[in-house]
């Protein structure tokens, strides 16, 4: 009887949360770390809705149906309008207060893997003396690699993947994008956004391809992601939709 309540705590703790107990993290974890952030998508939402109702009754004259039918769609404007602000909010808060965090890369692959992207949230190379790291990811425009750590250190390991995924990958392009928020890289709340503009080189059929290609080559069996970040547990922007 024990073994099977054990068993089935277990399991309870391995369930992913449902989709109001993710709001709610996602609205706490602004509450602690951005408290403007709910009163400004809160008071954003109420005000299209307004405006959109003011409108709505302009143009019906006030008719019944039409005018409900308009109260509707402001409501549901307000609705998202808000849950977007929030999303934005999470991410920006997200990436500021990690930014000097081993591993905060992982943040910026775990929104492209959400899209488009493929890859693992663990690094492809690090450096355990100096915690430079790096990540891969493959998508539309071929296969990227994000440096973290020491410049020198981690361009060395950025040049060494781009080699390795060169060797495999012929033919593939290779961007290479060193994340730090001191001046002389890309911070890391702008390296989704720089990655995304990349210009597409690959098809989806071919993005599985080079993935698999390189996941078979890859016999590193995942490295684990320094302590100081958990890039599981700071999804918000996935929380709060």
């Amino acid at each position: 009887m024990a073994k099977d309540n054990s068993k089935k705590n277990a399991k309870e703790k391995d369930k992913a949360p449902g989709l109001f107990a993710q709001f709610s993290e996602g609205v706490k974890f602004l509450r602690e770390n951005n408290p403007k952030a709910v009163p400004i998508a809160i008071g954003s939402g109420v005000l299209i809705a307004v405006v959109m109702g003011f409108i709505g009754a302009i143009l019906t004259g006030m008719n019944f149906l039409p005018f409900v039918i308009w109260i509707v769609l402001a409501i549901v404007a307000g609705y998202l309008s808000a849950l977007l602000i929030l999303s934005r909010q999470a991410n920006s808060t997200v990436f500021s207060r990690y930014a000097n965090e081993p591993g905060r890369t992982s943040l910026a692959v775990g929104t492209l893997t959400r899209r488009r992207y493929k890859g693992a949230q663990q690094p492809v190379a690090i450096n355990p003396r100096t915690m430079d790291m790096v990540f891969r990811v493959v998508g539309p425009a071929g296969v990227v690699l994000m440096g973290e750590g020491t410049k020198a250190g981690a361009t060395a390991l950025l040049e060494d993947e781009r080699r390795k995924v060169q060797r495999v990958a012929q033919g593939v392009t290779v961007h290479t994008f060193y994340c730090s928020d001191s001046g002389d890289g890309v911070p890391l709340k702008r390296l989704q956004k720089d990655i995304s503009k990349l210009k597409k080189t690959l098809r989806r059929d071919e993005i599985f391809a080079v993935q698999n290609r390189l996941s078979a080559l890859d016999s590193r069996g995942g490295m684990p992601i320094p302590k100081g970040i958990d890039p599981n547990k700071m999804r918000p922007s996935r929380k709060i939709r």
